[in-house]
């Protein structure tokens, strides 16, 4: 008798399982798409120069040119904040930052500020559009300078 009562919960039980169980051994799954939208981007996307300016100039958004104070200095996206990569207090420069801003990095070619960019997402930044290419890049398509 017990037994009977117990077989529609099992096999309840198994139909739940069975798509569960047959999906974490296919090789076939579907890819999770990413659930946040352009405009508040998981940490970090890399982005192309267009939609790197647009992340730029939407507003609230802050632009950080990761290079050098020399690479600064010769020339950078009007706006930017200077916070070097390479220098010694890089971290506690992010640490003063708004960790639910939304920011946009740059370099020469795109190296520094990926680095920049994993940084800033594993000290828990979630916002960071990181430009594929580089200064060169935005200056050519027309993007402010100083």
């Amino acid at each position: 008798m017990r037994i009977r009562r117990l077989a529609p919960v099992a096999l309840a039980g198994a139909l739940v399982l069975s798509p569960v169980l047959t999906a974490c051994g296919s090789d076939t799954a579907a890819p999770v798409a990413p659930t946040t939208s352009a405009s508040q981007p998981a940490a970090p996307v890399k982005v192309d120069v267009p939609t790197w300016i647009s992340a730029a100039q939407s507003p609230g958004t802050t632009i950080i040119d990761v290079r050098t104070p020399e690479e600064y200095n010769a020339g950078h996206v009007d706006g930017a904040l200077l916070i070097s990569v390479e220098a010694p207090d890089f971290q506690q420069q992010i640490a003063a930052l708004d960790p639910n801003g939304t920011y946009a990095l740059y370099c020469r070619s795109g190296n520094r500020s990926a680095v920049a960019a994993s940084i800033m997402a594993q000290m828990g930044y979630l916002h960071i559009y990181d430009l594929e290419g580089g200064f060169t890049d935005l200056e050519g398509a027309g993007m402010p300078s100083a």
